[in-house]
């Protein structure tokens, strides 16, 4: 193995590592096994390289996170761009970089520990990477010490494809992250193309159509996240918001249950029985669950929403235009919470203050807000 680094400082915020790796390939390796342990090692030496840097950081050491955990989150945020790759038949060649804007970086680090089901995604992808490729060093020896059979090719192809595997899911979970959801899409889907047993990938794409409102796809792809893993939170998490994009609240409310059961501290299913529970009519509850959702993750906007959703049909109105404001502070492109506001205002007979929210929400491309100043005549 050898490698190449060079760190830059390209501004006062933004820094850049370049890594060259050469993988040696066995007896076992074709090209595509050979490029996917080459390129996950490029990359868990580059964001090494990168988490050392965070880890001195006095905003990250605040956050009390080992260093596992900085690297974990730091996959889950930092693209690596390969730059040259070659391959002669035995060894295969990668150059790659990663740059990262360092405040950037620390606020997306503390919205990620914030999430605590994310935040198990990229553990568990960490340690099913750190698995699978020593697994494939172990194979890889015995194979070259002449004890190759056709079970132990048939494992090392496993080992590989599995970690081919995680890597189309890092891809997706990035993407969707960026909000590409279309080729977040095409990730999930070539990682369950590799390993169709991947109950994560499954969660990806009940999350996605759950965000397109489709939501028989979401619930059919939940429940085969939950069926493979029935440990999964983020699958009944999931499945929990079909049931309630399908109007069966009950059923929803028994998935978010669940939810909460195998995760005590992820806050959405808290923030999604909100809602259910909402709809039925049930304020208290709504704003409890919602309560107990920012407890866990205060910047998680819906939330907020949420709260201010069950603070409006109760008719606490003040309180809750402060936390659409929240809403809004936390992100300034989230429909919802200018829509929610504007009926707020419309209640206390602001029409002007209305308006105003009604149509920031539908420059968002909110259905509700452009219904309603469709209604009024209003341009």
């Amino acid at each position: 193995m050898l490698f190449l680094l060079s760190a830059t400082t390209t501004s006062a915020k933004v820094v850049t590592y370049m890594k060259e790796y050469n993988y040696q390939a066995g007896e076992a390796d074709s090209k595509l096994s050979a490029r996917t342990i080459a390129l996950e090692q490029v990359k868990r030496l580059l964001l090494e390289e990168l988490g050392t840097y965070i880890v001195s950081e006095t905003t990250v050491k605040n956050f009390e996170l080992t260093k596992d955990q900085i690297s974990s989150f730091t996959t889950g945020i930092v693209m690596t761009v390969i730059i040259e790759e070659k391959w002669d038949g035995k060894i295969y060649f990668l150059k790659a970089k990663i740059a990262a804007d360092t405040d950037e970086l620390v606020r997306l680090i503390d919205q990620l520990r914030r999430d605590h089901e994310q935040s198990m995604n990229w553990e568990e992808m960490r340690k099913k990477t750190e698995e699978a490729l020593k697994e494939i060093e172990r194979l890889k020896k015995e194979i070259e010490k002449g004890k190759e059979d056709k079970v132990s090719q048939e494992k090392y192809d496993r080992a590989v494809n599995e970690l081919n595997a995680v890597d189309w899911f890092k891809k997706g979970l990035l993407t969707y992250r960026t909000k590409y959801k279309q080729d977040a899409m095409k990730a999930f889907d070539k990682a369950i193309e590799i390993d169709p047993h991947y109950a994560r990938a499954y969660a990806g794409r009940g999350s996605i159509y759950n965000d397109w409102e489709k939501y028989p796809q979401a619930l059919k792809e939940s429940e085969q996240a939950v069926k493979i893993d029935p440990n999964l939170a983020w699958g009944f998490n999931m499945r929990g918001w079909a049931h309630i994009g399908l109007l069966n609240y009950q059923k929803a409310i028994e998935d978010l249950n669940k939810a909460m059961e195998l995760a005590p501290k992820y806050a959405w299913p808290y923030c999604n029985r909100s809602w259910a529970y909402f709809m039925l009519k049930n304020y208290r509850q709504a704003l409890e669950d919602a309560d107990k959702a920012i407890e866990l993750n205060p910047k998680l906007p819906a939330a907020h929403v949420r709260r201010g959703m069950a603070l409006s049909s109760t008719n606490n109105l003040q309180d809750a235009i402060k936390s659409f404001d929240k809403a809004v502070q936390l992100d300034p492109t989230f429909s919802w919470a200018f829509l929610h506001r504007g009926r707020a205002f419309l209640k206390l007979g602001k029409t002007e203050e209305a308006v105003e929210n009604f149509k920031r929400a539908a420059n968002l491309g909110n259905k509700g807000a452009e219904n309603y100043l469709k209604r009024k005549g209003i341009p």
